[in-house]
């Protein structure tokens, strides 16, 4: 999949017109929100699928996109469902069968939803986006810096381990050659890292990039739909909370 980091951005859904730091935030509370959900009652579960469901819609990811993320969460989370049930302590070997996979199912349940919620909130915001939602919070500017450039330098060496890959598979290292070829790709790999590594670097130098360059967040005027959604993300990681304590069912 070369195009890896073509999730960000690529929602066309009403999250788009929305001010970056809020679908930020609200991404931020409604992934919390998730995870907090008690699952041992069908309100928690409904509120759940309700709130994801919600939030995909309103994303509006590529169909291609919603399906890796189908496909990811069934990689990641369906062994998990299937075979954490059959594992047993002393503790645990008393507890009824079903009882285990009703847990089970409920943590792949709870992973998934956060992990679609994850991926429709970077399918709204394109790369520039981020630094311009995170300028806004009220966060250090140094840990903006350091997440901006995280993201930027994730993307650099995936393009880089790409372009590796098919340079290698063009001259035909596959076979008895590919096995030799993968002990010797990660010297290639850190080598031509270090490279891109130092022009990056001298690149930044000359541009005068550092904590200066990280502008303060400039008055934004904010919507009635920022507002709706910041205070819809906000009542459902209070419910969730609520619920947890069992003050509400």
């Amino acid at each position: 999949m070369k195009d890896v980091f073509a999730f960000w951005g690529c929602g066309k859904g009403p999250l788009k017109s929305l001010q970056p730091h809020i679908r930020i935030l609200s991404g931020i509370l409604l992934g919390s929100g998730c995870l907090l959900i008690p699952l041992q009652s069908v309100t928690g579960i409904f509120l759940l699928v309700i709130a994801t469901t919600c939030w995909c819609i309103l994303a509006a990811m590529p169909l291609k996109m919603l399906i890796r993320c189908a496909i990811a969460s069934l990689i990641l989370f369906f062994p998990f469902l299937l075979l954490t049930p059959w594992m047993t302590v002393s503790s645990s070997s008393v507890v009824p069968m079903i009882d285990r996979f009703a847990q089970a199912g409920a943590i792949a349940l709870r992973s998934t939803c956060v992990l679609f919620i994850a991926a429709s909130t970077i399918a709204t915001l394109a790369i520039q986006d981020v630094h311009r939602g995170l300028v806004c919070l009220p966060i250090p500017r140094t840990f903006v810096m350091l997440i901006v450039q995280l993201i930027n330098q994730t993307i650099l060496l995936t393009e880089e381990t790409f372009r590796i890959i098919g340079v290698l598979r063009l001259r035909g290292a596959s076979g008895v050659r590919g096995i030799r070829v993968m002990f010797s790709f990660p010297i290639v790999w850190m080598v031509r890292m270090l490279f891109r590594a130092e022009r990056t670097a001298a690149a930044m130098t000359v541009r005068g990039y550092g904590i200066e360059a990280v502008t303060e967040g400039e008055n934004v005027k904010l919507t009635i739909a920022d507002v709706l959604t910041i205070l819809c993300a906000s009542a459902v990681l209070v419910a969730s909370i609520l619920m947890r304590l069992r003050i509400i069912i």
